[in-house]
């Protein structure tokens, strides 16, 4: 009898701290958000994760009525940035627009990144994937592989949107399977190199697509190879790497996420919010425009999603001996 009610008195003790645990986690998604939300890009302003933080950040300000307030901590590849939001409080005060080069590619390169691209984070949303693209100043005339290969020309400088990004890992891709001597040179973001590639300061630039295509279209600069699968539908002339016989592919993907840990009702209403406005006509048009990708999924199949993206790119690492300096 003694017992039964020691087990009673247990499983009571059990039940009223479940339930009081429900009552605080109910209440916090309930005064959430209760301040301006910081959404951390983990760049400089100009790049992808930049362009896509702003354009969803008044969207979000107005769906759930606290300003969200974009705020670029560059450094180290985006690892700076990334682990900063690693570490915050996860009460969806603080979010970190995520992408390929801090979260795939440099937790590959660099097993002491500073967190895990997986564990470490609430995935919430997809935000969309871009081919990259191979470009040179147009004053040099040349718009295909076989012309800068047919050239001769050694040692090119090639400018990525930083070490360890995913358009560093594809520079040393093409580098491989086009025999072009490339010479990757960082820098901390598409804009920086662009900039440098119109002043005829660096040889070629491997640049995301959404970053490129303006001067693409302008002329200022000529598109030598996607690294998508098909050609862009925005920019119709410009031939991928595989339809010229060269294997050098792979999209940069972009999605949303907090601290580890975020409160269910907060994920879900973050994840909810982002897969609508993505969908918003004047948002899609500029993501139709530059092609990018962006799949509709859950928090849970997000997290999957970047186990995978990281499982494809490792071998492609090994088999290149790439690792940071």
């Amino acid at each position: 009898m003694t017992t039964l009610k020691l087990i009673g008195s247990a499983a009571c003790g059990a039940i009223v701290a479940f339930a009081s645990s429900l009552t605080t986690t109910t209440a916090h998604a309930q005064s959430w958000p209760a301040k301006p939300i910081r959404l951390v890009v983990a760049f400089s302003a100009g790049g992808t994760a930049d362009i896509f933080a702003r354009m969803i950040a008044p969207e979000l300000s107005s769906a759930l009525g606290q300003q969200f307030i974009v705020e670029n901590r560059a450094g180290s590849a985006g690892a700076t940035g990334s682990a900063f939001v690693a570490t915050a409080e996860p009460d969806g005060h603080t979010l970190l627009m995520c992408g390929s080069g801090p979260h795939i590619t440099a937790p590959i390169i660099n097993p002491n990144v500073g967190y895990d691209p997986v564990r470490d984070f609430t995935h919430l949303a997809m935000i969309g994937g871009d081919g990259y693209v191979l470009i040179a100043n147009a004053d040099q005339g040349i718009k295909s592989v076989a012309q800068m290969k047919a050239t001769g020309r050694t040692s090119i400088t090639t400018a990525s949107p930083g070490t360890a990004s995913l358009g560093h890992l594809l520079i040393e891709q093409a580098k491989r399977r086009t025999s072009l001597d490339l010479v990757h040179v960082p820098y901390k973001s598409s804009g920086d190199g662009i900039n440098d590639l119109l002043g005829n300061h660096i040889g070629l630039v491997m640049s995301p697509v959404i970053n490129a295509s303006e001067q693409i279209r302008a002329g200022k600069v000529t598109a030598i190879g996607l690294t998508a699968p098909e050609r862009n539908a925005a920019l119709p002339d410009v031939p991928t790497f595989k339809e010229q016989g060269f294997d050098v592919n792979g999209l940069t993907w972009f999605w949303l996420c907090g601290p580890k840990n975020l409160p269910a009702a907060v994920a879900n209403s973050l994840s909810s919010e982002v897969r609508r406005i993505v969908k918003l006509p004047q948002i899609k048009r500029v993501l139709d425009r530059d092609a990018v990708v962006t799949p509709d999924l859950e928090p849970a199949k997000v997290a999957e999603f970047v186990a995978t993206e990281i499982s494809q790119w490792t071998p492609l690492v090994k088999e290149i001996g790439l690792k940071m300096q």
